[in-house]
């Protein structure tokens, strides 16, 4: 599958001065039946055959999250030291399995490339370096005892809130819009979470635009960028109507 390309840059957050208390260290929220069903169907697919041609964990992320059963997933790359640092590149590698459940596939990806882990979180896969994982500074990481959103109608009044809604350090983050990516469903939309991490709120702000949202995080240390996109693979109906209109409106080769 050909990855997205990248369109211009919207900043949704530039170092906002805080003034609410740091997290407290909550344990997360517990995961419900249903959750935790999704969850097991999902790793326990089986997958007749993956193959990677000297390509990237992502890429292998794009491909197993469209077969057999599609799913959404949270990628976070390693940052660079600074804006001015040269780009990172990212492990090619080829490999081929065969009659294995999805959770084997994912270990041989990040066993491939070994700065990364992964987890998950309801029916959304999160991969992430291994060396983020329990650095409570890192912003994924980060943890709000109860996270409020109100009438939001875009995914950046959702990374607003999450900046806003922080402890000290003030974090600085940037929405890079994709191509082909789909606004938030007309309705404004209202919720309130307790106890979860950033990465977990992100989940939530990924699935909220439509069936198998998925989110990228990169960029460096001084400059981090989100991009968020839909393949609308998960759901067995036809899209809304809100979406379909969107489609048909694209030029064909978008």
């Amino acid at each position: 599958m050909t990855r997205p390309q990248y369109h211009h840059l919207k900043y949704a957050v530039l170092f906002l001065a805080m003034t609410l208390s740091l997290f407290s260290q909550v344990a997360p929220t517990e995961q419900s039946d249903a959750e935790k069903g999704t969850k097991d169907k999902l790793l326990a697919t089986r997958v007749p055959q993956f193959e990677l041609h000297n390509e990237t964990l992502l890429d292998g992320l794009w491909k197993l999250a469209r077969i057999p059963v599609p799913f959404g997933f949270g990628f976070e790359g390693v940052l660079k030291r600074d804006s001015t640092t040269p780009e990172i590149k990212d492990t090619q590698f080829s490999l081929q399995v065969k009659d294995k459940s999805a959770r084997e596939v994912l270990n041989v990806l990040c066993e491939a490339d070994s700065r990364y882990t992964w987890s998950t979180d309801g029916a959304t896969v999160n991969v992430f370096p291994k060396d983020v994982v329990n650095d409570p500074s890192y912003l994924l990481n980060r943890k709000l005892q109860r996270f409020e959103l109100k009438n939001a109608t875009d995914v950046d009044d959702g990374l607003l809130a999450i900046s806003r809604q922080l402890g000290p350090p003030g974090e600085q983050v940037a929405h890079m819009q994709m191509s082909g990516e789909d606004p938030y469903p007309p309705e404004p939309w209202t919720v309130t979470y307790q106890n979860l991490t950033v990465r977990q709120i992100v989940n939530r702000l990924a699935e909220h635009g439509g069936p198998c949202g998925t989110w990228t995080f990169g960029g460096s240390n001084d400059f981090r960028r989100f991009a968020f996109f839909n393949n609308l693979l998960c759901s067995k109906q036809p899209p809304p109507d809100w979406i379909q209109k969107i489609i048909e409106s694209r030029p064909k080769d978008s």
